[in-house]
């Protein structure tokens, strides 16, 4: 295999990597966020008061990772 062929998908792995990494960041905190509410809500039985809090949190939590991962990888280029 040629170097320039190497060095193509050596890149494209890379780049697929980082977006598989701050997609899953931002998933799994915004999943996290909802669940955390939701057994904060069944153990006080506020109704959806806790719910929706914790999806609050997690959403700030996982675009706050989407920023932290997005200045790391722009900083190594």
């Amino acid at each position: 295999m040629k170097e320039d062929t190497k060095k193509f998908l050596r890149e494209l792995f890379s780049g697929g990597y980082r977006a598989s990494s701050i997609g899953l960041s931002l998933v799994f905190a915004i999943f996290i966020g909802a669940f955390l509410g939701y057994l904060l809500d069944n153990y006080f039985d506020t109704g959806y008061l806790f719910k929706i809090i914790g999806l609050i949190f997690g959403i700030i939590a996982g675009f706050r990772n989407v920023y932290i991962l997005g200045k790391k990888f722009q900083d190594q280029k």
